[in-house]
Order: C-alpha cells, then sequence, then structure tokens
C-alpha cells in the first residue's frame, strides 16, 4: 500500500486510515520509525509494560475499581 501524506507546518503528519487498519493501530500505540537513506518506514511497536501500568494506576488514583468483578462474588 502506498498514500501520499502531506507534512503540516508544525512537521506532523497524519497516519493514512486504511495504514491504521492494516496496522491495527487504536489512540496511544507506538511506532518504530526507521530512516534508510530518503526512505521512511513504521511498525507498530508492542504494548509498553510502563504505559499499560500506568494507565492502571491511573484508574486506582481516579477512583475507578480494577476489579469489580470481585465484589460481585
Amino acid at each position: 500500500m502506498v498514500v501520499s501524506v502531506k507534512m503540516s507546518s508544525k512537521n506532523q503528519i497524519v497516519v493514512p486510515k486504511a495504514a491504521r487498519e492494516a496496522l491495527g493501530l487504536v489512540p496511544g500505540d507506538r511506532l518504530a520509525v526507521s530512516v534508510d537513506g530518503e526512505t521512511v518506514t513504521m511498525e507498530k511497536l508492542p504494548p509498553d509494560e510502563e504505559d499499560r501500568l500506568r494507565g492502571l494506576l491511573r484508574d486506582v488514583v481516579d477512583g475507578g475499581d480494577l476489579w469489580p468483578e470481585l465484589e460481585e462474588a
């Protein structure tokens, strides 16, 4: 798949919908960017355990319940 993107004045690009769907990208996912000459490649990285744990702690700090099913038992 080859698609054209345009860099914004803030040096940002948008990953096209077709590419996001092909990679299964969702907000918060990380990409590895490699440069070889004038070729840039991106690949989806596995979930970062630190980010996952930070998300769990956010639920605790925000008063969220990590295991609501335990209360139902």
